[in-house]
C-alpha cells in the first residue's frame, strides 16, 4: 500500500498484510512521524480473492460530504442530472471517478491534453474512495459524478473520460476484474512523448525520467487546490506540532494522484524509486501537484455547483491555506526559537563575591523572617540614608542588610551599607566590622565598576580610620576622583567635598572650611555640612564659632538629636556642663518622656558633674518606667546605671546591672567593658577574657584594647605576653603613660629587672599630669586609674635589700597615677632615707604636696628637687606649677620654659605657659593652646583656657 507522510509529503509503501483490521501506526523513513494507516477495502490481497460486486447503476446515490462547506456554501441535493447548457452528463455514477471515462461534450472545447484521459477505468469498491483512506471510512453511498473544468479561459466543466473507452458507465461498473488488470499506453508523455505504461505516470501526465529532470530544474507553477479533511475525518493528528499540521496540509493536496495508483502495479513495491521523485520534500511535492493539475474528489463535487460556486470554493480553499500556512509557520518560527534557546547556553550569572557570602549566613540569623522585596528595602534604606540623623543610618543599616539577603548580588545595596554603617558609627567602628564592610565595597567595586556612589561609600568608610594616614591618604583620593567624573551628580560632589573637608580638619583648617562651602553651594539641604564645619571650628581651637554653628542648627530643628548631642559633648569639654544640662532639659520639658533627652541627663550626674549618687538614683527612676522604652534602649539605661555604680565603688549592683543589659542584648560592648572592668577588680582572669572578646573592635582605640588585653595576660601569670601588649599600646599613642607603667609592671613580673627599670625612668619623665586620653562624654566611660588598678608591690619584688631605692621610687610613682597620694608619698619618703639627692622623688612630693594645698612643703620639694636633678624635666614643671600657684608669674614662666626645653611633649607645662602669657601675649597664648589641642584633642584644660580666652 502506497502512503504519503502528513508532514513531509514523503511517499513510501507498507505491505498490505501488516496491516490490521483496526488499522496500523506508520512511521515515515524520512521525518520519523507517526500516523495510522488504515486497510484499503479495494485492494485485493491476492490473485484468488474475488471482486467485489458492483452496485446498480440505477441506484440514486445520497448527498456526498462536502469538504468545503465550512466555507459557506450549501451542500448539494443529490444531483443525478446536469444542465445540458453546461455540458454536464446526465446520468448517475457509482464512482467518484467514473466519469474519467465519458467522452468530451460537443458543447465546449476539450483540451488539447487531457492528463486525466490515460486513467481508465476505476474500479468500483464497496468501501469507498481509496483516495479518502486515510480519513477514515468512506460515506454509505457513493457520490454524485463530478465534472472537471477545462483549464482553458471562458471554459465550462466537462466530464473527463479516456478516449480508449466506449463503454457506457455502468458497463464499466459492472466489471470491477478489469480494473486489476495493467493499462495499455494510452497517451504519451507531455513533455517528451514517451508512451505512458505505468497508471501513476499516466495520472502525473509525464514520465518518471521527465519528472526527474523537472525536480531538479523546472519552474514552480500555481499550486492546485487544498481539500481540507471534514471535521468527521477519524485520523491521528501529527505528533510534532505545528510542523504537523503544515505537513498535513500538504499530504491532502497530493494524495490524490498518489491514490489512483493501482496497488498491483510492481511500481509501488519500489521504495527507492519512490526516494527520488518530487514528492519526497515538501517544494517538490507541491511541484508535482501543479505538473498534474488534478484535483481532488471533494474539489471536484464544489466545481459540480457552477463555476461560480467552484472558484468561489477555490479562493476559500487557497485563503485557507494561506491562513493554515501562515498559523502553522508562525508556530513553527516559535518552536524554533524555543529550541534554539533551550539548547543555547543559557547567559553566564555573575557569582556571588566570596565576601557576601561569608556575611550571609551571620546575617540570616539576625533577621530569620524576611518580608517584602529587596528593592522596597534598598529604597526604605536609600529614604532613611536621606533623613541623615545618627538614628536613621542604624536603620539604614538594617534594612541595606535585608536588600542584600533577599539579593545577594545587590551592588547597590553593598554600597547604602558601607555608607550607613560609615557615617552611623563613625570612629567607633569596630575593626572586625571595618574589615568586612572593606571587602563588601571592594568586592562591589570590582563587579560594578568605579561608580561615585561605590568610591563616596569607600572613602567615608576610610575616615573611619581618621587617626591612621594610610587611610585618609586613600579617602582624599577616592574623593577626588569622583570630582574629576563629569558623570557626578552635584549631591555627589558634595559629599566628595564633604570628605576632602574632614580629611584636612586635622592638618589645614582653611582647606577644610573651603571644602565646606563648596559643598554648602551644591547641596545646601545636607545636615552633615553644618555638622562637620563645628567640626573644622573645634580643630582649630574656635569654640565659640563651633558653638554658634551647632545652635543655629538647633534653631532649625530642635529635634534634631546628633546636633543636640554634639553641642552637649563641646559645652561639657570646654568646661561648661552647665549649659549642655540647660538643652538637654529644655528638649525634655518640649517632649516629656523622651527618653533621647532623660538619659543624657542622668549621664551628664555622672560623667561631667561628679555625682554618681545622683546619677543611679536619675537612672533608677528610668527603668521604672522601663515597658515605656524599646529592649535596646532599657540596655542602655542599665549600662550606664553600672557605670554610675562602679564610680560609686558598688561592684556588685554594677555587675548585676550590666550582666542584665547583657542578657537583654549580647552586642553591648559598652556592658562587656563594665563586667570586664568588675572582673578585673576581683582579680578574675577567666570571666575578664570572656568578655575582653565583646570589647575588642568596637572601640575605636587599639592602644587603650591592647592595654586591656595586656592586663587580662597579666592576671594570667604571662608577664613576658603581657609587656608585648603594652609595650605596642604605648608605640601606637605615646600620649598612654599607663601602657608605658604597665610595661615596667609586667618586666617586673617577668623577673627582668634592667628592662622594667628602663621602663619604668622613661614614665618618671614623663608628663605627670595625665595618665593617658581619655574622652569625658562616652559611651566606654572608665575611672581615670581603672587601668592602672590592681598591679601594686609588683614592682618592690625587684628590691635587691631593704636599703635599694629604686622599687620604692617607681612603686610610688605607680600609686601616685592610681590617685593613692599617700601610699605614694610613704614611698617617695622611703627612697629619700636611701638616697637623700633623689630629684625624682622630691619633683612627686612636690605635686603631692601642692594637690593636698601644701603650698610651703612644695616649694620647699620643688627647689630641692630642680637643684638635685637639673636635667629632669618634672623638676622644672613641678617647680614652674607652685611658683605660678604663689603668682610668681615670671619665674614660674622661666621654669615651665626650662621643663619644655627638657621634653617638648610636656603638654601640661605648656598649656600652663600659654595661661600665664595671655595678659601680655595673647595671640601667641592662643597659638600655644591650639597646638596643644591639635596634639591632644582631649586635652581639656588647654580646650577650657582657649573658650574662655574667647569669651
Amino acid at each position: 500500500m502506497r502512503i504519503v507522510c502528513q508532514k513531509c509529503a514523503a511517499a513510501y509503501a507498507i505491505d498490505d498484510r501488516l496491516i490490521t483490521a483496526k488499522g496500523v501506526r506508520a512511521q515515515c523513513p524520512r521525518c520519523r512521524n507517526l500516523q495510522l494507516v488504515r486497510r484499503d477495502s479495494s485492494a485485493v490481497p491476492s490473485g484468488d480473492a474475488p471482486a467485489a460486486a458492483p452496485r446498480p447503476a440505477s441506484s440514486a446515490p445520497p448527498v456526498a460530504d462536502d469538504l468545503f462547506a465550512e466555507l459557506g456554501g450549501a451542500a448539494p441535493s443529490a444531483p443525478t442530472e446536469v444542465s445540458a447548457a453546461h455540458g454536464r452528463a446526465a446520468k448517475p455514477a457509482a464512482d467518484l471517478f467514473a466519469d474519467f471515462g465519458a467522452p468530451p461534450p460537443a458543447a465546449g472545447p476539450a483540451p488539447d491534453v487531457d492528463p486525466f484521459a490515460s486513467l481508465g477505468d476505476l474500479p468500483a469498491s464497496a468501501g469507498g474512495d481509496p483516495l479518502l483512506d486515510f480519513l477514515g471510512p468512506a460515506p454509505t453511498a457513493p457520490p454524485a459524478p463530478v465534472a472537471r473544468m477545462s483549464p482553458g479561459p471562458g471554459a465550462v466543466p466537462v466530464s473527463v473520460m479516456p478516449p480508449v473507452s466506449a463503454a457506457p458507465a455502468p458497463a464499466r461498473a459492472a466489471a470491477p476484474a478489469a480494473a486489476a488488470a495493467p493499462k495499455s499506453a494510452t497517451m504519451g508523455c507531455r513533455t517528451c512523448g514517451k508512451p505512458l505504461l505505468d497508471p501513476f505516470d499516466q495520472a502525473l501526465g509525464i514520465c518518471d525520467g521527465c519528472r526527474q529532470r523537472e525536480a531538479a530544474g523546472g519552474a514552480a507553477k500555481a499550486a492546485a487546490p487544498i481539500a481540507v479533511p471534514s471535521a468527521s475525518a477519524d485520523f491521528l493528528p501529527p505528533l510534532s506540532a505545528p510542523e504537523g499540521e503544515v505537513g498535513s496540509l500538504e499530504f491532502t493536496a497530493t494524495a490524490p494522484p498518489l491514490a489512483t495508483e493501482p496497488r498491483s502495479n510492481p511500481r509501488a513495491a519500489m521504495a527507492p524509486e519512490l526516494a527520488t521523485e518530487p514528492r519526497s520534500g515538501k517544494r517538490a511535492a507541491a511541484t508535482s501537484r501543479v505538473q498534474s493539475g488534478v484535483r481532488s474528489g471533494s474539489a471536484e463535487k464544489q466545481v459540480a455547483r457552477g463555476s461560480s460556486g467552484g472558484r468561489w470554493a477555490l479562493v476559500g480553499g487557497l485563503v485557507l491555506l494561506a491562513a493554515g500556512s501562515g498559523v502553522g509557520g508562525y508556530y513553527y518560527l516559535q518552536q524554533q526559537e524555543a529550541q534554539r534557546r533551550h539548547t543555547e547556553a543559557p547567559p553566564p550569572v555573575a557569582a556571588i563575591p566570596e565576601a557576601v557570602q561569608q556575611v550571609l549566613p551571620r546575617w540570616k540569623l539576625k533577621y530569620l523572617v524576611l518580608e517584602g522585596t529587596a528593592q522596597e528595602h534598598l529604597a526604605e534604606g536609600q529614604a532613611q540614608l536621606a533623613r541623615d540623623e545618627r538614628f536613621a543610618y542604624a536603620e539604614a543599616e538594617e534594612s541595606f542588610q535585608q536588600a542584600l539577603l533577599l539579593e545577594p548580588r545587590s551592588d547597590e545595596a553593598i554600597g547604602g551599607y558601607i555608607q550607613a554603617v560609615a557615617l552611623g558609627r563613625g570612629p567607633g567602628l569596630d575593626d572586625a566590622t571595618f574589615a568586612e564592610a572593606s571587602s563588601l565595597v571592594e568586592a562591589a567595586e570590582s563587579r560594578a565598576g568605579r561608580t561615585t556612589w561605590l568610591l563616596l561609600a569607600h572613602a567615608n568608610l576610610l575616615l573611619t580610620r581618621f587617626r591612621q594616614d594610610e587611610p585618609l591618604k586613600r579617602a582624599k583620593e577616592l574623593a577626588e576622583e569622583v570630582l574629576a567624573n563629569a558623570q557626578a551628580t552635584p549631591a555627589q560632589k558634595a559629599d566628595a567635598h564633604l570628605v576632602l573637608g574632614r580629611v584636612y580638619l586635622s592638618s589645614s583648617g582653611a582647606l577644610a572650611h573651603q571644602h565646606f562651602d563648596s559643598a554648602q553651594k551644591l547641596a545646601p539641604e545636607l545636615k552633615r555640612i553644618q555638622y562637620y564645619r563645628a567640626l573644622a571650628h573645634e580643630s582649630a581651637g574656635e569654640y565659640r564659632l563651633a558653638l554658634d554653628t551647632l545652635l543655629k542648627r538647633l534653631a532649625a530643628d530642635p529635634r534634631d538629636w546628633d546636633t543636640l548631642a554634639a553641642t552637649s559633648r563641646l559645652y561639657q569639654e570646654v568646661g561648661e556642663p552647665a549649659e549642655a544640662r540647660k538643652l538637654y532639659e529644655a528638649r525634655a520639658k518640649a517632649d516629656p518622656g523622651e527618653l533621647r533627652a532623660l538619659l543624657p541627663l542622668a549621664v551628664l550626674r555622672y560623667q561631667s558633674e561628679g555625682s554618681p549618687a545622683v546619677a543611679v538614683r536619675e537612672l533608677r527612676v528610668l527603668l521604672k518606667n522601663r515597658e515605656r522604652y524599646g529592649q535596646r534602649d532599657v540596655a542602655e539605661v542599665l549600662v550606664h546605671l553600672a557605670a554610675a555604680e562602679r564610680a560609686l565603688g558598688n561592684s556588685d549592683a554594677a555587675l548585676k546591672a550590666a550582666e542584665e543589659a547583657l542578657g537583654l542584648s549580647q552586642d553591648l560592648p559598652d556592658a562587656h567593658l563594665q563586667v570586664f572592668l568588675v572582673a578585673l577588680e576581683r582579680k578574675d582572669a577567666e570571666k575578664a577574657r570572656k568578655h575582653l572578646d565583646g570589647i575588642k573592635g568596637w572601640t575605636g582605640d587599639r592602644a587603650l584594647e591592647s592595654v586591656l588585653e595586656g592586663r587580662v595576660l597579666l592576671l594570667e601569670k604571662k608577664p613576658a605576653q603581657a609587656l608585648e601588649r603594652f609595650t605596642d599600646a604605648s608605640s601606637r599613642d605615646e600620649r598612654r603613660l599607663d601602657a608605658q607603667l604597665l610595661a615596667g609592671v609586667a618586666a617586673a613580673g617577668a623577673k627582668r629587672r634592667e628592662d622594667a627599670f628602663r621602663v619604668l625612668n622613661q614614665a618618671l619623665r614623663a608628663d605627670p599630669m595625665r595618665l593617658e586620653p581619655r574622652a569625658l562624654v562616652t559611651r566606654f566611660w572608665m575611672r581615670p586609674s581603672d587601668t592602672v588598678r590592681g598591679v601594686e608591690d609588683i614592682i618592690l619584688a625587684l628590691a635587691e635589700n631593704a636599703d635599694d631605692p629604686g622599687p620604692h621610687l617607681y612603686e610610688g610613682l605607680l600609686r601616685f597615677h592610681q590617685g593613692d597620694l599617700d601610699a605614694a608619698d610613704r614611698h617617695f619618703r622611703e627612697v629619700l632615707e636611701s638616697d637623700s639627692n633623689n630629684a625624682g622623688a622630691m619633683a612627686y612630693r612636690a605635686l603631692i604636696a601642692l594637690r593636698r594645698g601644701n603650698a610651703s612643703e612644695a616649694r620647699v620639694m620643688a627647689a630641692r628637687a630642680v637643684s638635685a636633678g637639673r636635667q629632669l624635666p618634672v623638676a622644672h614643671l613641678a617647680q614652674g606649677w607652685v611658683l605660678a600657684e604663689a603668682k610668681q608669674v615670671e619665674p614660674a614662666k622661666r621654669s615651665l620654659r626650662e621643663a619644655l626645653g627638657l621634653s617638648p611633649t610636656l603638654l601640661s607645662a605648656k598649656a600652663r605657659l600659654a595661661q600665664l602669657e595671655v595678659p601680655q601675649r595673647r595671640d601667641d597664648a592662643r597659638a600655644q593652646l591650639v597646638s596643644v589641642v591639635g596634639l591632644d584633642p582631649a586635652y581639656l584644660p588647654a580646650k577650657r583656657m582657649l573658650y574662655l580666652l574667647e569669651r
